[in-house]
Order: C-alpha cells, then structure tokens, then sequence
C-alpha cells in the first residue's frame, strides 16, 4: 500500500508551474466573485490614498506600498483557498522582510523569513490537497483539542526564544514583537494545511501589528503610515475570510460525501 504522506516531488513541480503561471494567476483573478472584486478595490483604494496623503515618498514608503499592494491581493485569494495566492505572497514576503529589516523590527524579520520558505511547503500542501478534492478551492478542516494545545505551548516557547534574542539585539518594541514569530509559525502551519483555525492567528497579528506600526507611524513619521494602514485593512479582511472558511463545509464532510 503506497504511503500518502510520502513526498511526492511531481505534485511539488506541479504545483510550482500552477502557482507562477501567469495565465492561472490571472484566471484565477478574474474568477473571483462580485464581493470579491469589491473588497480587493476598496482595499487597494485605500493602500494608494494614505500612500498620496504623506508627503514622504522615500525608500520606505514605496515598499510599503508595494507590500500593501501584494499582501491585499494574496489575502484576497486565500480567502478563497486559491492556490495563486502564494505567487503573491512570496513577492509580498521578500519586500515586508526588507521592510522589517529597515525598521528594526526582529520578531517581524524572523516571521517574514519563515513566511518565504512557507510559500512554497504551502504550495506543495495545497496542491495535494486540490488534486485530492478535484476542486479549484482548498477544502477547510477542523482543528483538534492536542493540536490546539501544542500550539499554545509553542507559542510560549517560541515566544521567551524570540523575546531573549530581540533583546539582545536591541530590537523596537521586543514584548509585542515576540509575538509575531510564534503567532505567524501557528497561523501559517494552519493556513497550509488548510485549518479555519489559522484565522485566529491572523486576527491577533493584525491587532498586534497595528499597535506596532501605530508607534512607528509616531517615531519615523509617514514612511511608516502606509504600514500602519496595511495593518488595519489586513484586520478588516480577516473579518470577511474568516467568514468564507467557516461558512465552508470543512473536508471532513466533502470526504464523507464523496464516500457515500
């Protein structure tokens, strides 16, 4: 009996060349639904209006932008479960990690450097999924209590580590963020695999996040404003995408019908 769990390096390629092939990405794009659309306009609308409303169009500025930019979209298509959501998110991830690096934010630069190697367990994970399920959107699942309590325990650890080290270099702000290493490890380990759970993970990184680059926005002025606003958008899209995975049927039952 073949082992499924075994990794199979066809889906792996499969997924890449689905993932960076621009005709899917701009299918998928264009597929979304009306409330969608919507959303992905009023969020960039208001990414390029606090951009236009400083007066700093420096260094940092111009990366915000582009991080707001592809971060709002990759958000859009997770909420969906579409798997071109990781073509954007690798491009997002490598700018927030420069981004990071500027502001002195190391809990941040830890979390944005675990994103980019994510991406691409993400994509392996999502297309085994797809293929599993022969749909176009990952199927939600359901967290169980030892997999609830095992992240709480890594959080605490995870987090001393980070708070230690952030210290020792430093770091702005190292109690609020320490969090984001272990809180961005949970929620992307979710979002892989495709748990609804994820979404309380992003719901307390973007509340974190809007105190931190609030306080930004106070130190270093409006190059940091765009973030600032990133943050707050990231949190309204939370609402709407938490929405979509719990109202989803969770692939528990997908396999139950499919079996019947």
């Amino acid at each position: 009996m073949k082992n499924t769990n075994n990794f199979d390096l066809t889906i792996f390629i499969s997924g890449m060349k689905e993932v960076f092939n621009p005709k899917e990405i701009f299918k998928e794009l264009t597929t979304m639904t009306l409330k969608d659309n919507l959303l992905l306009f009023f969020l960039l609308a208001v990414q390029f209006i606090a951009y236009f409303l400083t007066s700093a169009y420096d260094l940092m500025s111009n990366l915000s932008l582009i991080v707001g930019c592809l971060t709002i979209v990759n958000l859009i298509l997770v909420n969906r479960g579409r798997i071109t959501n990781y073509a954007w998110g690798t491009v997002s991830a490598i700018f927030w990690l420069v981004v990071a690096i500027q502001s002195q934010l190391f809990g941040d630069v830890f979390s944005q450097t675990y994103y980019v190697v994510m991406q691409f367990v993400g994509i392996y994970a999502w297309k085994k999924s797809l293929d599993k399920t022969e749909t176009k959107e990952v199927a939600p699942r359901k967290i169980s209590l030892k997999m609830a309590l095992i992240a709480l325990l890594g959080f605490v650890v995870i987090y001393l580590v980070v708070l230690a080290t952030s210290s020792h270099l430093n770091g702005q702000q190292i109690f609020l963020d320490a969090t984001l290493l272990p809180l961005a490890i949970i929620g992307q380990l979710l979002m892989t695999f495709g748990y609804r759970s994820q979404w309380l993970a992003w719901f307390l990184i973007n509340a974190i996040n809007i105190v931190i680059w609030y306080n930004n926005w106070q130190l270093q002025g409006d190059a940091a404003f765009g973030m600032f606003m990133l943050q707050i958008l990231m949190f309204i899209n939370a609402i709407y995408g938490s929405y979509l995975w719990f109202k989803k049927p969770s692939e528990d039952t997908y396999e139950t019908a499919k079996t019947k």
